[in-house]
């Protein structure tokens, strides 16, 4: 529980970490205009299968500045409980996008912030395809599109837009880590293996992920032949397999504040193959991926296939994101920091970019933002005073559902609102 699973491969791991992991800048930043945006949800299910919702954010500025959107909607779904789910942190992170949108124009100055809590990376990649909800089945296109005005809105208002997670299973820079292990090893096996097998355990990780058994069938083929020098390599493949978090090398391996270096992102795996296809015949892509929104827009098909082509177009124009994990205080955990990649010089869009690597020359802008987070940082139970002040303000609770949202909507529409009987055991026991 504290240090997460072991590796016959840490003491690789912790030497790539030491070479990158900087120490904290000096000096913070001041005379920032700065906001501060996070949302909240609440949902209700009914007797008769309907679902009610509620979404809002809330954005303060260091200032005294604020901003509220709230969003409610009434909904029928096929979907499972994972799909729903999904859909409301969608929605959610919608009224935030909303929010931040609303605040650009009265930012002011040379240095203008805006911190949305979360990963900017994560939103890029939801999949694009029909939603569960009747009614909404294309809800992740107008999504997209107010992301892409979003991201506009900033760049040209020259508006840093940073994503802040304080809780992260992502594993960039173990994946990183690992490549270069794997590489090391490759090549340390050419004086001994022949081209074809060094190239069939090159395939073996390009293919782990979709299909591990056969790239383990592969493997163990090669291993009866070549017994023990494979022995490590069998170890980086086990590696790739399992699951293992950036945050939890970080919390294993830094010995002081600091950062990881920054790493420029482009689609994943699983992204990217559909990305390809968008790029080839984005019309095409729509048609497959939207049926339901189609039928449900039978009147106007061609309408709605051009201004989701037009949507898919600018999500392959998203500027790739650059991330690292900055760790203020070696007794906190550490934060995920995700800035468009212009900030850092490059004109890479997900259309163009479909790797992750280190940017080795990122270190000036890397401690320059460091320098405006710096004054948010407020120790172990404040990891950013703006955010955590949006949080309390924004945060749902039950209470609010049950006699806020739900009384004003019986009262409005002369109706007493059926619970499931699980929620009723719950309110009523």
């Amino acid at each position: 529980m504290e240090k997460g699973r072991a590796s016959l491969l840490d003491e690789d791991f912790r030497v790539l970490f030491d070479q990158h992991w900087h120490p904290l800048p000096d000096g913070e930043m001041s005379g920032l205009h700065l906001l501060a945006v996070d949302g909240s949800m609440g949902l209700r299910e009914y007797a008769n299968g309907s679902r009610f919702y509620v979404t809002r954010a809330y954005g303060i500025t260091n200032r005294g500045e604020k901003f509220r959107q709230l969003g409610t909607g009434v909904f029928l779904s096929r979907g499972n409980e994972k799909d729903v789910g999904r859909y409301i942190s969608q929605k959610t992170e919608c009224v935030e996008m909303k929010t931040a949108l609303e605040a650009v124009p009265y930012l002011e100055g040379a240095e203008k912030l805006i911190l949305i809590d979360g990963s900017l990376y994560g939103r890029m990649m939801h999949l694009l395809t029909d939603s569960p909800v009747d009614g909404d089945r294309a809800f992740l296109l107008e999504y997209m599109d107010l992301y892409a005005k979003l991201l506009k809105e900033c760049r040209d208002a020259n508006v840093l837009l940073v994503g802040v997670s304080k809780d992260s299973r992502a594993e960039f820079l173990r994946d990183g880590f690992l490549h270069q292990i794997c590489s090391q090893e490759l090549e340390g096996l050419r004086a001994s293996l022949s081209s074809e097998e060094i190239r069939a355990l090159e395939r073996c990780i390009e293919n782990l992920e979709e299909s591990p058994d056969s790239s383990f069938r592969i493997f163990h083929g090669l291993r009866r032949k070549r017994g023990y020098l494979l022995d490590r390599f069998e170890q980086i493949l086990l590696e790739f397999l399992h699951a293992r978090s950036d945050f939890q090398l970080v919390l294993n391996f830094a010995s002081q504040p600091g950062y990881s270096t920054p790493m420029e992102m482009g689609a994943v795996r699983r992204t990217k193959k559909e990305m390809e296809v968008m790029m080839r015949n984005p019309e095409g892509y729509v048609k497959r991926r939207f049926r339901e929104s189609i039928a449900e827009k039978a009147v106007k098909e061609e309408e709605f296939v051009d201004f989701a082509s037009e949507v898919i177009c600018r999500v392959l124009d998203f500027p790739t994101i650059v991330s690292f994990h900055l760790l203020f205080d070696v007794r906190d955990t550490p934060l995920r920091i995700d800035v468009p990649s212009w900030f850092f010089g490059s004109e890479n869009t997900l259309r163009n970019f479909m790797e992750t690597q280190f940017r080795e020359g990122a270190k000036d802008r890397a401690e320059e933002l460091i320098r405006m987070l710096k004054p948010g940082y407020a120790g172990l139970m404040d990891y950013n005073v703006w955010l955590k002040r949006a949080d309390e303000q924004v945060k749902l609770q039950d209470k609010d559902m049950d006699s806020l949202y739900e009384r004003v909507l019986e009262r409005e529409l002369g109706l007493t609102l059926i619970h499931t009987r699980g929620y009723r055991r719950v309110k009523y026991p």
